[in-house]
């Protein structure tokens, strides 16, 4: 085992937030463990076991593999990274059990890039998966520095529909404790103490412009150490897993086929849970091979997903015959990114009248490539590429589930008298 500096518990005594007076089991104040991770930014990187080495370079094989194909796949190049992260961060969700409609999700993203004014019309499950998925994109696509404004902007992004956010934790360190578990007295873990987060995080930001550290090790360091951390009072585990795609793509913009490790995770989340449990008492090498081996098994799910959306276009050329660079052409490549499309936006992106977007619309509805969706962007009808779409679901679908065993973080405000309870 590749010897990593173990998490330190630091006992503490606080308030019983489930005190009753009149329980004379329930304890005014009880003794909790809190969890609070080394400093990491100038550790040198351990010598890790055979057995994790080669974790790792089957790991680098399959991205390797995935850009490969995906560079060799004519025609859709350009719109492979927003299938791929689509795909991983509706994954990335349901890791949290926040879950929706494939179908609602397309329509939902369409109407966000229609500025859409009747957000009130779609569930908030449907808007947060929304809003993961057009963070993710940006995460990808984006070149700048990581640094703390850059993890508040997307935690912003990502919980501004949540009805139980607070408006002042939005984008925000917490200012409360944070722990895992039905109760505080019992809990599975607990966050460092939340004045210890912008110290600690500071160190995580200048840990992750390390160019020194292999990208996989790098990046399942740095999330398994956000994790620990937990700086916010929610969304930590879709914040820490877009720091995955920052670090694994490099910010760079030309990573064009993002890897959705999410799905590698999806796939065994109680060996998620437990490789970052290892990554806090030391094991590093534990930690690496449940990472490595989800990069894995991201990859070649993406592979398959790749070759299966280069079939769709294939098809739907075979259907309708156009030239090259026309407005059908154009809207064809158009829906293997963005699946989901309204008579508005054509009109507004092709430059066409009212009429020859319906025209455009009819003649691929015709030919089986669209259909209309019972959902609707605010007044407007949405037409559906339904194959595309089937496609992102099938990516979840090649990857066999284990099961995950019920847990949840649970937040206590300074001034909040009761404890909520977030899944994770």
């Amino acid at each position: 085992m590749s010897r990593w500096p173990a998490a330190q518990l630091h006992s503490a005594t606080v308030e019983n937030e489930l005190w009753r007076s009149w329980d004379d089991e329930s304890p005014r104040t009880i003794t909790v463990a809190q969890t609070v991770p080394p400093q990491i930014v100038t550790l040198a990187i351990p010598a890790l076991q055979p057995a994790t080495g080669e974790a790792l370079a089957e790991a680098a094989r399959s991205i390797s593999d995935l850009r490969e194909r995906a560079a060799e796949t004519t025609g859709v190049l350009g719109h492979l990274s927003a299938v791929l992260i689509r795909a991983d961060a509706v994954a990335s969700s349901q890791i949290e059990h926040i879950t929706t409609s494939s179908e609602a999700l397309a329509v939902a993203l369409a109407a966000l890039s229609d500025n859409d004014p009747d957000r009130s019309s779609y569930p908030v499950a449907t808007e947060l998966v929304a809003a993961n998925v057009t963070a993710a994109l940006n995460t990808q696509r984006g070149t700048e520095d990581l640094t703390e404004d850059w993890f508040h902007r997307r935690h912003r992004s990502l919980l501004a529909a949540d009805p139980e956010m607070e408006r002042r934790h939005l984008g925000a360190w917490r200012d409360c404790a944070v722990w895992i578990g039905q109760n505080r007295r019992s809990a599975d873990f607990e966050g460092p103490p939340w004045d210890q987060v912008p110290q600690l995080m500071d160190d995580l930001v200048r840990f992750a412009a390390r160019r020194d550290v292999h990208p996989i090790v790098h990046a399942a360091i740095a999330h398994a150490q956000f994790e620990t951390i937990h700086p916010y009072v929610d969304g930590n585990g879709r914040i820490g897993r877009l720091l995955i795609h920052r670090l694994l793509d490099s910010g760079s913009a030309t990573a064009t086929t993002p890897v959705p490790v999410a799905h590698g995770l999806l796939h065994n989340p109680n060996g998620y849970v437990g490789g970052l449990t290892a990554y806090r008492r030391g094991d590093l090498d534990d930690w690496i091979t449940v990472f490595a081996t989800a990069v894995n098994d991201g990859a070649h799910a993406a592979v398959r997903l790749v070759a299966r959306i280069a079939d769709i276009a294939d098809a739907h050329r075979q259907r309708v015959r156009t030239r090259q660079g026309s407005a059908v052409s154009q809207i064809l490549d158009g829906l293997l990114g963005t699946p989901a499309i309204t008579a508005g936006e054509i009109q507004s992106a092709y430059k066409l009248t009212p009429g020859r977007a319906s025209q455009i619309l009819h003649q691929l509805a015709d030919a089986g490539i669209l259909r209309l969706s019972e959902h609707r962007a605010s007044r407007s009808r949405v037409w559906v590429a339904h194959e595309v779409i089937d496609a992102i679901d099938t990516i979840n679908a090649t990857i066999p589930r284990r099961h995950i065993d019920s847990y949840c973080v649970v937040t206590t405000s300074l001034t909040r008298r009761q404890p909520v309870p977030r899944c994770m």
